[in-house]
């Protein structure tokens, strides 16, 4: 039974790793960024 246990170990990590991509996708979801031209009389805000 090694190959289930591998399997077992396989949807594990793919759970872990699912949990992180919607943690960094919230994460970007609040992000602001901020960056000014012309002395700063252009002012960009995503």
């Amino acid at each position: 039974m090694r190959g289930l246990g591998d399997l077992k170990g396989l949807m594990q990590q793919a759970q872990r790793l699912q949990a992180e991509i919607a943690k960094r996708q919230q994460e970007l979801a609040e992000a602001r960024v901020e960056a000014s031209a012309g002395g700063g009389m252009v002012l960009a805000v995503v």
